[in-house]
C-alpha cells in the first residue's frame, strides 16, 4: 500500500489540519479501519483526533482519494464533528468512553 498526500492545509478556525491523500491499493477499497491506523501512524497523530471523512475510488481503478481531518485536541473533535461522521469512525464503547456520547441517548434527541 502506498500513500502519497496530494494536499495539506491548517484550519486555524477550527484547529485541524485538512488533508486529502491518494491510497493506492493492492485489491479492494481500503476499510476505514485500516485507514485509519495507517494514517495515525504516517502522521504521528493521536487516534482519536483522527477522522475519516470520506472514501472514493473509480471503479475499476486501485486507488483512492481519502480525505482526513486531525484535530488539536479530543475536545474539539467532540464539538466540530457531526455524530454521523463519528460513528462511523468510532464504535460505541469509544464514544461512550472518550468522547462521552451515548450513542442511545442522541438518537432519542433527533
Amino acid at each position: 500500500m502506498e500513500i502519497k498526500v496530494i494536499n495539506e492545509r491548517y484550519n486555524p478556525l477550527l484547529k485541524r489540519r485538512e488533508i486529502h491523500v491518494e491510497i493506492k491499493t493492492d485489491g479492494a477499497t481500503i476499510s476505514r479501519k485500516e485507514c485509519r491506523e495507517k494514517l495515525v501512524a504516517l502522521f504521528n497523530a493521536d487516534k482519536y483526533c483522527l477522522i475519516v471523512d470520506n472514501i472514493k475510488q473509480e471503479y475499476g481503478m486501485r486507488k483512492c482519494k481519502v480525505y482526513v481531518k486531525i484535530y488539536d485536541s479530543r475536545e474539539f473533535v467532540k464539538k466540530y464533528e457531526a455524530l454521523h461522521k463519528l460513528r462511523k469512525n468510532f464504535s460505541k464503547e469509544e464514544l461512550k468512553n472518550i468522547f462521552g456520547i451515548d450513542i442511545e441517548e442522541e438518537e432519542g434527541k433527533e
